[in-house]
């Protein structure tokens, strides 16, 4: 796993990185040593008098933040274990056990979600500009059944580019159209 320098993290570009439960299926020992490693340095670093002390409170701290926030990825992790090391999510207070790192995390995930709303939205709008482009370019509009003028050019021969209208047809047809509805 590649060390990355956590200050230059945002929570967009931890948004891209690789989720937890992908990287435990993939290779669970290195997964689980990267966040044992993330939680004994904001232990050290915050230095707290009442905080996780033993392998299996540490362990047990991993396994409860691992089933408790499931979609977080390995970056969202890092961040938010510098953002506890600098106590972004408020003073500790001299302790620093399993309760504390559930609700950083909780707040974390808080901070996370509206900004995780917003590239879902934009990624929502990508696809649909893109639909509407594919069909645009797959039923031009005056080669379809609907238009009984137009209906003379059938949709595999428009997509051949054989039998196509040219500019001046398709204004001769318009103006047609509007002295009919007269």
């Amino acid at each position: 796993m590649q060390e990355q320098d956590v200050s230059t993290l945002t929570v967009e570009t931890c948004f891209k990185g690789t989720n937890v439960q992908t990287a435990m299926k993939v290779d669970e020992v290195a997964t689980r040593a990267a966040l044992v490693a993330m939680i004994t340095r904001t232990v050290k670093f915050v230095d707290a008098n009442k905080t996780l002390s033993t392998p299996e409170e540490i362990s047990l701290t991993i396994n409860e933040l691992l089933k408790t926030y499931p979609c977080f990825t390995l970056e969202d992790w890092r961040l938010c274990c510098y953002h506890m090391a600098k106590e972004v999510y408020g003073p500790y207070y001299e302790r620093l056990k399993l309760a504390q790192f559930v609700e950083c995390f909780a707040k974390y995930e808080r901070v996370k979600a509206p900004i995780v709303q917003t590239i879902r939205d934009l990624e929502r709008q990508d696809a649909e500009r893109e639909l509407k482009e594919a069909i645009r370019y797959l039923q031009p509009e005056y080669a379809t059944q609907t238009n009984p003028q137009a209906a003379r050019v059938s949709a595999p021969e428009w997509m051949r580019g054989e039998d196509r209208l040219t500019y001046t047809e398709r204004e001769e047809m318009e103006k047609r159209a509007k002295q009919q509805k007269q």
